[in-house]
C-alpha cells in the first residue's frame, strides 16, 4: 500500500511540475482568450464599456472582440529561462482589425454624405456601425511576434502584466505602419 501511495504522490508532484513552465503559463493565458474565459469576458466588457458607443454598437464590438479571441492562433517560438526570470516568444495570428479600421476611415472620408443625418450633422453611430461591421467581417489576418516576460514567485511562474502594445496585438488593432 505504501508503494502505491508513494507512486501516486510522485506522479502528482511530477505532473504539477510539468505544467509549471513559462511556456505552459503563456499557453494557459492565450487559451483563456480562445475559450473566452470569465476573466476575458470581463476584460471585453470593460473595454467595450469604456468606448463611446451606442448600446447596439457595444454589442457589435463585443462580437468583434470575441471572434478575434476565439479564432486567434498562436505558436510558442522560444523560451529562455534565467534564474527566476523567463522570456517566452510567441507568434500569434489574428484578424487584421487595424486594416479594417483604417479602410473604414478612408471610406468615411471619401463618402462623408453616407454618415450625415438629414440635418447635416455627422452621425457617429452610423460610422461606428459601419466600422464595426467591417471589423466583424474581416477575413484577412496578420501575424505578430509577442514577447511575454515571466517571474518565478514561490515556485510558480507568473506572467508580467501585458502592456498596451501587446494588448493591441492580441486585439488585432496594433498600428504596424509605425514599425
Amino acid at each position: 500500500m505504501k508503494k502505491i501511495f508513494t507512486f501516486l504522490l510522485v506522479i502528482v508532484l511530477f505532473g504539477c511540475n510539468l505544467t509549471n513552465t513559462p511556456s505552459n503559463k503563456v499557453s494557459e493565458y492565450l487559451d483563456n482568450f480562445n475559450q473566452l474565459s470569465d476573466d476575458v469576458i470581463l476584460d471585453v466588457e470593460s473595454k467595450v464599456s469604456s468606448e463611446n458607443l451606442s448600446n447596439a454598437n457595444k454589442d457589435l464590438y463585443k462580437k468583434v472582440l470575441s471572434r478575434v479571441y476565439q479564432d486567434m492562433k498562436y505558436e510558442i517560438k522560444d523560451e529562455s529561462i534565467n534564474g527566476d526570470k523567463a522570456i517566452v516568444t510567441v507568434k500569434i495570428t489574428v484578424y487584421d482589425l487595424y486594416k479594417s479600421k483604417k479602410d473604414s476611415e478612408v471610406y468615411m472620408n471619401e463618402n462623408t454624405n453616407e454618415f450625415y443625418k438629414v440635418d447635416n450633422t455627422f452621425d457617429s453611430n452610423l460610422y461606428d456601425e459601419y466600422r464595426l461591421n467591417k471589423m466583424l467581417n474581416q477575413s484577412e489576418t496578420v501575424d505578430y511576434e509577442i514577447t511575454f516576460n515571466l517571474n518565478k514567485k514561490n515556485g510558480e511562474w507568473i506572467l508580467d502584466t501585458p502592456d498596451r502594445v501587446m494588448l493591441e496585438k492580441l486585439n488585432g488593432l496594433y498600428n504596424y505602419n509605425n514599425d
